[in-house]
């Protein structure tokens, strides 16, 4: 784009801001490109939670470490079991905070930090609701 004063400023600007956002993707255009980068973001937070469940080194029942008072971490990539669980536990919280911020994103036709505070929101009610009440049953 090239500016040219007040003649395009204002309607070029607009449609910069609408459809793209300073990460270079594609924000709002449609409920697909939405729920695009929701199933990107899932498998990218995938690939994080295989990578950190390979080389975390806890063991699955923490039951004898309880008993003894002392924690023993396991040897590294002996934990394999745990890829994953901790995979989809990292993938679904990273696509439930995109799918969030960016479907209001497209409902306000606005890219902001509000958006992304209603995602953070919404991710941590997604998070104590369905993995922290499962993993400490009160």
């Amino acid at each position: 784009l090239q500016w040219r004063g007040d003649i395009c400023a204002s309607s070029c600007h607009e449609l910069a801001a609408t459809t793209m956002d300073p990460d270079g993707y594609v924000s709002f255009r449609s409920s697909s490109t939405v729920l695009a980068e929701g199933v990107y973001q899932f498998l990218r937070g995938s690939l994080y939670g295989a990578i950190w469940g390979a080389v975390t080194p806890f063991y699955t029942s923490a039951s004898g470490e309880i008993a003894s008072g002392a924690f023993r971490p396991a040897p590294i990539f002996s934990s394999l079991r745990s890829v994953p669980s901790n995979a989809a536990m990292f993938g679904t919280i990273l696509a439930v905070q995109r799918i969030s911020c960016k479907t209001l994103e497209l409902v306000r036709r606005r890219q902001d930090l509000w958006n992304e505070m209603f995602g953070f929101a919404v991710t941590y009610r997604y998070y104590s609701y369905f993995i922290a009440s499962a993993a400490w049953p009160s």
